[in-house]
């Protein structure tokens, strides 16, 4: 006796394959966007940036420590 039921021989990745890919592109695209977003110069030094930019002068203070 099946765990799921009955097994129908259908196929699933052939017809599903253009929206596979195309969810893909959309969030390659998407990601893209935001990280493009997130590095711009308004954005950039705001305290909810995942990526703050490394301090210029972070070196010189740990060397005079």
């Amino acid at each position: 006796m099946p765990l799921l039921g009955k097994k129908y021989n259908v196929p699933v990745l052939r017809p599903m394959a253009p929206f596979y890919v195309a969810g893909a592109i959309v969030f390659y695209g998407i990601n893209s966007f935001a990280t493009m977003l997130a590095n711009s110069d308004e954005y950039k030094y705001d305290p909810r940036n995942p990526n703050p930019p490394k301090a210029e002068n972070q070196g010189e203070k740990q060397a005079q420590r």
